[in-house]
């Protein structure tokens, strides 16, 4: 960190944060009896800092590369997203920091901005940079059915300034860095930033072309304001460094999010753990630099760990025991391997008390789910109970995109135009390729296909499992 941003940091009232940063060692404070803290620096270490055999060795930095990936990889996949609007000036989305990036439509097959997204509601997104101080958003009074400024510290933990946290009548939030001791401005409510860098994914209830108009206006309404008029692009002290595929590109990202944001508390001793692979080093991670050898262990350990999450998707969740897993996100704590698993099958995950979701790649006899091979029914004996709106929506599972189709519809809702709903209540949707005029069809492909029931605001009952959804059934032969 350097001497203007530390100054800069401490007008503002902040104190640097320490964690994984060099800082000087408490023993070498005078009149402190403390025993040395471990070296700050891959000098300090000495010549033990990795094994003289080169067999010990590699199974050193094969294991710490496996530790690393597992750590960081959510924290790479937002940087991915991060460095195209914030750092790549050729991005068709470039904002720079602090501003936001409007979806003005519905998300359809082509939305790339991150996989499996929802298509109940417009998105905004913006990255916040808190190096220079506290930034400001404030959120207009507003009769939006639902809305959310989901908030992501860098490593992908959520919260929420939403309709069920704030309430509809808006406000104005002081985002502040870690350590940050000043005096907010009067009426703003401070939010305590668990990183620097953080993802703003606002999320606005949109579904007919007068409720895109009301949420387009809600998005223009909503306002950023940075520590100063001009402060939309920070300078960073590192140089950002361009995603890139594999361990190499991978270590350089995480040593920068590392460096520039440190890590969470009770994270020192396992982040320590990636020194030898350059991370937090004298220098900025160049593993280059090292040996073959070397580099193919740090790779061989990376590409185990990328297997790994690969391999653990299927265990997203808790099953129901219907084909249905109820998707555990949004609380991590220490468990890297979830929260991995989790951003790399889709990013920006809530937490359940803002949206309940359930996803199934098979019907209630637990064969995949195929609209090449049969036509599908979920029936809804009671709708999901919710303080706000559900909606089921179909994926391929190839691409984990929208499927096209026909008649554009990518979900069925309870806002869903024409939909029919039986005498005792229940709902039954048709989930086939083959077209039907109903308003309760869901358009699938000729192929795999998975679905989501997504439950916004949900209420107690479904929160506490009184409420689960029920198995799809294939009904006949596509």
């Amino acid at each position: 960190m350097s001497t203007v941003t530390r100054a800069r940091l401490m007008a503002y009232g902040l104190a640097v944060h320490a964690a994984c940063l060099p800082v000087i060692p408490l023993h070498a404070e005078q009149g402190n009896f403390a025993a040395p803290e471990a070296p700050r620096s891959m000098r300090d270490y000495g010549d033990d800092l990795l094994p003289k055999d080169e067999k010990s060795r590699n199974e050193v930095l094969k294991s710490a590369a496996f530790d690393a990936t597992i750590y960081g990889m959510s924290a790479y996949l937002q940087y991915e997203q991060m460095y195209r609007q914030v750092f790549d000036r050729t991005s068709p989305n470039f904002t720079g920091f602090n501003r936001f990036a409007h979806e003005r439509t519905l998300a359809g097959p082509g939305y790339a901005t991150f996989k499996v997204p929802n298509s109940d509601t417009l998105y905004s997104t913006a990255w916040i940079d808190l190096s220079e101080g506290p930034v400001e958003i404030t959120i207009p009074p507003t009769s939006l059915k639902y809305f959310t400024l989901n908030i992501f510290d860098i490593f992908g933990n959520p919260s929420n300034l939403s309709n069920r946290t704030i309430g509809f009548k808006g406000g104005r939030f002081l985002l502040v860095p870690p350590g940050w001791h000043g005096s907010p401005p009067p009426g703003t409510t401070v939010y305590r930033a668990a990183t620097v860098q953080l993802w703003v994914l606002m999320r606005a209830f949109a579904q007919t072309d007068k409720e895109v108009a009301y949420a387009r206006h809600f998005q223009d309404s909503v306002t950023i304001t940075p520590p100063t008029a001009s402060a939309t692009q920070a300078s960073a002290d590192i140089a950002p460094p361009a995603p890139a595929p594999g361990a190499k590109g991978f270590l350089r990202v995480l040593d920068y999010i590392l460096r520039t944001n440190g890590c969470q508390l009770g994270e020192d001793a396992l982040v320590s753990r990636f020194r030898p692979l350059g991370v937090l080093g004298d220098r900025s991670a160049d593993p280059s630099t090292l040996d073959a050898t070397s580099r193919a262990a740090i790779e061989s350990g990376y590409t185990s760990a990328v297997a790994v999450i690969a391999a653990s998707k299927s265990q997203l969740g808790v099953s129901t025991g219907t084909g249905w897993m109820k998707v555990n996100k949004g609380e991590y704590g220490f468990n890297y391997l979830r929260r991995s698993v989790t951003n790399t099958a889709g990013l920006g995950a809530n937490v359940r008390e803002e949206n309940a979701s359930y996803t199934t790649f098979s019907d209630a006899n637990g064969k995949p789910l195929d609209g090449a091979t049969a036509n599908y029914t979920l029936r809804l004996q009671t709708p999901p109970p919710v303080n706000a709106f559900w909606s089921v929506t179909l994926y391929d599972a190839k691409s984990f995109a929208l499927h096209p189709n026909s008649i554009n519809r990518y979900l069925v809702s309870d806002r869903t135009a024409g939909l029919k709903v039986a005498p005792d209540g229940s709902i039954s949707i048709q989930i086939q390729h083959a077209p039907s005029r109903s308003g309760n069809w869901l358009p699938a492909p000729t192929g795999p296909f998975f679905i989501v029931l997504r439950a916004y605001s949900p209420k107690p009952a479904m929160l506490g499992g009184g409420w689960l959804p029920p198995g799809i059934h294939a009904d006949t032969a596509a």
